[in-house]
């Protein structure tokens, strides 16, 4: 709600532009679940909760993103705005309408031409002043924004608990490949945008009636913790998946309705 434009709160949290990928591989569900991390841009945006899909909803745009100072109405942003980064702020407030990934843009995604990922790297570490991405980082997010399509028909869908749910999935996949590959801070990054998306369930599970659920869900993203600090990571992955999804996972899907994941509590609660 942060950056959202008022009264658009309900459509923002109850809906979103439908995702289309080309491609579903290792290396793109991994891009897609860093691509959700406030913790891969840093900063003044971390501390906010704002990661990429903040304005870049399934890669596509956010026509409901304001931020004070940073926008000068909804679905734009200020890019080269010092609160970010002052690396690339210019003194203007000059916001430019927030692009939909799945269009051709000003930068070649020919795989080939390898311009992507230097610019996505310029955003991260110069744009939002983050830490700078291993190579594996930005092969996983340059794959996971080159297989962004527009979708026919193009639609809203609505958000849910599977949306948290399949980030989870691409979070431990992620880890796993990133720990294949030697990249300690990727399984890192990993790790901490599957602690965001607990983060986002338990926001919705609100209440006294889900307090249970929600000490679970604490006790989940302190083991996440853990892990990511331990040894044999894939395989403690592999054991804390298994047992989510036996239990906690099991207990979410029974509450859902019950959630703020439902749209009726949703307007109630935004009253």
């Amino acid at each position: 709600m942060r950056w959202t434009a008022p009264g658009a709160g309900q459509a923002l949290l109850s809906g979103q532009p439908a995702a289309c990928l080309a491609s579903d591989d290792p290396l793109v569900r991994s891009g897609r679940v860093l691509f959700g991390a406030p913790a891969l841009l840093g900063g003044q945006a971390a501390k906010a909760g704002l990661g990429c899909a903040s304005c870049h909803i399934n890669g596509r745009g956010n026509s409901h993103f304001l931020l004070a100072g940073v926008s000068d109405g909804a679905g734009t942003a200020d890019v080269t705005n010092s609160f970010f980064s002052a690396a690339r702020g210019n003194g203007r407030f000059d916001p430019v309408a927030i692009p939909d990934l799945a269009m051709p843009g000003k930068v070649p995604r020919d795989p080939q031409a390898g311009a992507l990922e230097p610019f996505i790297r310029g955003l991260i570490v110069d744009e939002f002043g983050g830490a700078e991405p291993s190579p594996a980082t930005l092969a996983a997010l340059a794959a996971y924004v080159r297989s962004i399509r527009p979708c026919a028909p193009e639609r809203v869908q609505a958000r849910g608990l599977a949306d948290q749910l399949a980030a989870l999935d691409d979070g431990v996949t992620a880890a796993a490949l990133m720990a294949g590959r030697g990249d300690a801070a990727g399984v890192r990054l990993a790790i901490a945008a599957m602690r965001h998306q607990l983060g986002l369930i338990a926001e919705r599970y609100a209440g006294a009636g889900f307090a249970r659920e929600r000490a679970a869900l604490l006790a989940a993203s302190r083991d996440l913790q853990a892990i990511g600090e331990g040894r044999d990571i894939p395989s403690a992955l592999g054991h804390w998946q298994a047992g989510f999804d036996r239990d906690l996972a099991v207990r979410l899907r029974r509450g859902e309705a019950r959630s703020l994941y439902d749209r009726e509590r949703l307007v109630r609660a935004l009253r």
